[in-house]
């Protein structure tokens, strides 16, 4: 019954912050351009979301002239951030994120205008409207509560909550993760007989039944390592609502060469390529984001050659979608940061958890082999095939390998 009421009277919160605020309105764009914006006029009042989309489409077509963009940009903000744009409290929150979209790209391509002048205080404006709304979520108290803990500082604070974020969500999925690691591992001590099934078996349709009834004889799942990947996507989704939630702190939040002297200068002259602040998009963190998600692929080691060939191409096409999906929706360095961050973690687990057992094992020279029961040596061999008198050959016996216990066939002695 609370969160019903609390929706109730969600419509008089906003009504009453809009009103606290002040209205969001600009200085009237140039008149010029009246005539060319006179089609998205004549749809304000009876199809809002329409006529925000025709003022944007009037930009893209006129993206190389600066000044007939950047009108188009603040006169769909302006829009958009009015009591016109619609009659309910959702469309109202609709309305001014569209308008803080605008505004954005209004201050990224084409901050040399009077217009990105003109709508400089409409952002201001219409963020602290936003912030208002977003802060009665508990996931933006969460993250409130972890800048405020460290006192707010621009080069520390919003940086380190991030941080903490990622390490809180790696020790929530610690149990999970340390099973798939330990999936892997049992699937790469399997891969000898494995490997046999598949030469035995090859091009026959009953390959894929052996190789199931040798994983069920062992005990190992080959989907095990599954669960624990898919488990962390609520995570990835939370943490995007968490930074997109507190978007507009995140402006007063610096790292490291974010927010220096060097990144201000760049920015001026690559606008929307270089970050003055974790709330803009950065290049040098993607960069740096993108080399830590193909480091922490190729620390899984691969069983096979062949396999070591696939994730090689894997964690490369991988680290190109990542890097082109931030590239496209250019997110913001607060996301990219905390994606670096777990990716470090998850680095080091997987150098612990994996990479380094791995290496012992091999530098052993078993290669952390497990025994092969005789069951499996039976069921992998089947009926052995037939010398020329029609008499069944003797299967070759098993003797262990130097260094570990796994058991390899025994070469055949030659007849004289």
């Amino acid at each position: 019954m609370k969160f019903v009421s609390r929706i109730a009277l969600l419509p008089a919160i906003l009504l009453l912050g809009w009103l606290a605020i002040g209205p969001a309105h600009a200085q009237s764009p140039n008149p010029k351009y009246n005539a060319l914006f006179a089609p998205a006029q004549k749809l304000e009042d009876t199809q809002p979301s329409d006529a925000y989309n025709a003022y944007i489409r009037v930009k893209n077509e006129h993206s190389k002239d600066p000044d007939i963009a950047a009108d188009a940009l603040l006169r769909a903000a302006e829009f958009a951030s009015s009591p016109r744009y619609g009659t309910t409290a959702a469309m109202h929150v609709e309305g001014d994120r569209k308008a803080v979209d605008a505004l954005k790209q209004l201050q990224q391509q084409y901050a040399q205008t009077e217009a990105a002048k003109v709508g400089a205080p409409l952002q201001e404006t219409v963020e602290r409207r936003i912030d208002q709304y977003n802060s009665q979520f508990i996931s933006y108290k969460l993250i409130d509560a972890l800048v405020a803990a460290t006192g707010r500082k621009p080069g520390f604070s919003y940086w380190f909550a991030l941080l903490l974020i990622a390490v809180g969500v790696k020790l929530i999925t610690l149990p999970l993760t340390l099973k798939m690691y330990k999936s892997q591992r049992e699937m790469q001590k399997l891969q000898p007989i494995i490997k046999e099934i598949q030469e035995k078996y090859k091009g026959k349709p009953e390959l894929g039944q052996k190789t199931m009834e040798a994983y069920k004889e062992h005990g190992i799942s080959p989907f095990a390592s599954c669960l624990p990947m898919l488990v962390q996507f609520p995570f990835l989704w939370w943490v995007y609502d968490v930074i997109r939630l507190y978007e507009f702190h995140f402006n007063n939040g610096t790292f490291m060469w974010i927010g220096s002297p060097m990144s201000r200068q760049l920015a001026q002259q690559y606008p929307g390529t270089f970050a003055t602040n974790l709330g803009q998009f950065d290049m040098v963190l993607l960069v740096l984001y993108a080399a830590s998600n193909y480091v922490t692929m190729k620390l899984t080691p691969s069983p096979d050659p062949q396999q070591a060939a696939q994730q090689k191409q894997m964690s490369v096409m991988m680290t190109i979608m990542m890097f082109w999906m931030f590239m496209l929706y250019r997110w913001s360095a607060a996301f990219m940061l905390y994606w670096l961050a777990l990716n470090l973690v998850s680095a080091w687990q997987q150098y612990t958890y994996i990479y380094k057992p791995s290496k012992r094992a091999g530098a052993s020279g078993g290669g952390g082999g497990i025994v092969i029961p005789s069951t499996t040596v039976e069921s992998a061999a089947e009926k052995a095939p037939t010398n020329g008198n029609g008499a069944g050959r003797a299967p070759r016996e098993l003797t262990p390998v130097p260094g570990g216990n796994t058991m390899r066939p025994r070469p055949r002695r030659k007849r004289r």
